[in-house]
């Protein structure tokens, strides 16, 4: 009973905020997104969910919509400490006095899953506890059933009806299961701490897995500030020594590129969220000394290698990521097709970009190959004329996607994840040195990519063993020729032709056929009514002059009833 009054406050408190900002009307019509995005904050993690999986939907959003969802923020107050402190004791079952010596009391940050809290293990080791809403869990799965069932409502909109909501909902479920459960999220940590930590500048926080459970994750506490305050910082304002905000902002913005390209393209396994606030920057003492030894990764023709080498002095700054709920996986077969669109695209052979396209995705409903081919090569051919520098990949990639819809293709929803966080850190890049090519830094790596997975010697044999398959079916070519020519003048060859849009011109068809004997039959109707009442003596039954109106009147109706309908058929075009 409980659930079902929380079922009905909810659903009072959407519809109110909904009626506030015009939620509908503003996002049918592609108005005011900022209101609409405010809605969403006010409503929670699931709606933010939502208009973060919408974000990408480029053929369904005007690009102010578009940015607008890409904006949306979780900030919200931060529970009682009473309430906190509950539900860590109750998750160790242990006193927090008996794992910490200090415990920050108030949360230093709370977002729409949980807030974070500072505080000190019994080793000295300064951490981050970061623990969930009291509730948030049940609370997300009442905003989940109420969408659930208000799709039926939502797709009588017309405008709603180019949106697969069930879909989105799967989508939504999917994330939020993995965001709410901070064991997943303390395994990605741990895994992307190995992958990138001392990368070049990139830092991670390091896990402690013995105190992380479904509600709480334990973090290494790292120092800096949001990335956010050196893109507000004044960009000739010195950074450190002789170096300044503006170019401290490219070096960090080449260095951003180029981390998240070695997530996709060597470890598969990339941060779905890179905005600022998942960013801190550390900026350390320069006159301190700065040994160090850095991890770098590196590409070779045949295969990589990760290898330590030691740096007389480290740059004096460290790009810091957090919060490890959304992140990305990529297999080598994935990777590979991503590869393979790449350098089709930078190749510019229109054929391979749509072959590599349609195996990054699935097929929803009807689909016209020949349509497809022409429109994403009507497309390409603007960016052909183009240098590197002067595309804008994410735009390249949206439109891509709505050609894709458009022809009722779906991509797979790693490779959507990864657009998302694409465009995410284009803005943030943007922002940072907008004279930077992420198409540039792409190409460098999906080029090593393919060489670190080409095996020449492999490739050797099987295109020995394909020429000779070919020599051995050489001598039987002139007998094929002969008996192909047999057939053809025997008269037993057979054309088979495939005819486009084979299925809604049989349609056109069967109703043109349908119109012609639904005419016959009130032809006929009227003309034997007709007969009946012109050629029927006095004396005749009064029977057979009604049977003859009512072939009249059945016929009008039937006639206004058709007219009626081409005249809607007609409006509704």
């Amino acid at each position: 009973m409980s659930q079902e009054v929380s079922k009905k406050k909810r659903l009072q408190m959407i519809v109110k905020i909904f009626t506030k900002y015009k939620v509908i009307q503003n996002f049918t019509q592609q108005k005011n997104p900022d209101a609409v995005r405010t809605a969403f904050e006010e409503l929670g993690p699931t709606f933010i969910k939502i208009g973060q999986m919408l974000s990408v939907r480029t053929d369904l959003l005007s690009p102010a919509y578009i940015k607008a969802f890409k904006s949306l923020q979780d900030n919200v107050k931060s529970d009682d400490f009473s309430e906190v402190k509950a539900l860590l004791e109750s998750e160790w079952e242990l006193a927090i006095s008996d794992i910490f010596t200090e415990f920050e009391e108030q949360a230093f940050a709370s977002a729409s899953i949980g807030q974070a809290h500072r505080a000190t293990l019994k080793s000295g080791q300064k951490v981050v506890v970061k623990v969930q809403h009291p509730g948030i869990i049940s609370a997300i799965n009442v905003d989940l059933a109420l969408f659930e069932k208000a799709i039926p409502l939502f797709a009588k909109i017309p405008e709603t009806k180019v949106i697969d909501l069930r879909s989105v909902l799967r989508e939504v479920k999917t994330s939020l299961d993995n965001e709410t459960d901070f064991l997943k999220e303390s395994k990605n940590a741990a895994r992307f701490y190995k992958n990138n930590n001392d990368w070049h500048e990139v830092k991670v926080p390091q896990v402690f897995p013995e105190y992380c459970t479904k509600k709480v994750i334990v973090l290494e506490f790292m120092s800096g500030k949001s990335l956010r305050y050196l893109l507000e910082a004044p960009k000739n304002e010195i950074a450190y020594e002789n170096v300044s905000n503006q170019a401290l902002k490219k070096k960090i913005g080449l260095l951003l590129v180029e981390s998240f390209m070695k997530q996709v393209f060597e470890d598969g396994f990339f941060h779905a969220d890179p905005h600022p606030g998942n960013l801190f920057l550390q900026l350390l003492n320069p006159n301190i000394e700065n040994l160090a030894t850095e991890r770098v990764g590196r590409f070779g023709p045949f295969g990589s290698e990760a290898t330590w080498k030691t740096k007389n002095q480290l740059p004096p700054y460290r790009v810091v990521y957090l919060d490890f709920g959304m992140m990305g996986n990529l297999d080598d077969n994935l990777r590979g097709k991503l590869t393979d669109t790449v350098i089709a695209l930078y190749t510019q052979d229109t054929a391979a970009v749509a072959q590599a396209v349609l195996r990054l995705c699935r097929q929803e409903g009807p689909f016209d190959e020949y349509r497809f081919h022409d429109e994403l090569e009507q497309f390409l051919v603007e960016y052909y004329h183009l240098s590197l520098k002067e595309i804008d990949l994410q735009q390249v990639l949206s439109q891509v996607i709505g050609i894709c819809n458009a022809n009722n293709l779906q991509m797979d929803q790693a490779v959507t994840m990864l657009i998302k966080a694409f465009g995410t850190l284009e803005g943030v890049v943007e922002e940072l040195d907008p004279e930077l090519s992420m198409m540039e830094v792409l190409q460098n790596f999906a080029q090593k990519y393919f060489f670190k997975q080409f095996d020449l010697k492999e490739e050797a044999k099987r295109q020995g063993l394909n020429l000779f398959k070919n020599l051995r079916s050489l001598p039987k070519l002139p007998e094929k020729i002969s008996n192909a020519l047999d057939t053809v003048s025997n008269g037993k060859s057979r054309v088979n032709l495939e005819i486009n849009d084979q299925k809604q011109i049989l349609d056109r068809l069967e109703a043109m056929v349908n119109r012609i004997v639904i005419a016959l039959v009130l032809a006929a109707v009227i003309l034997s009514s007709s007969l009946l009442v012109v050629s029927s003596p006095d004396a005749q039954p009064k029977f057979v002059d009604n049977l003859g109106l009512f072939g009249y009147i059945a016929a009008f109706v039937t006639i206004l009833l058709l007219s009626l309908s081409y005249l809607y058929r007609r409006f509704k075009k």
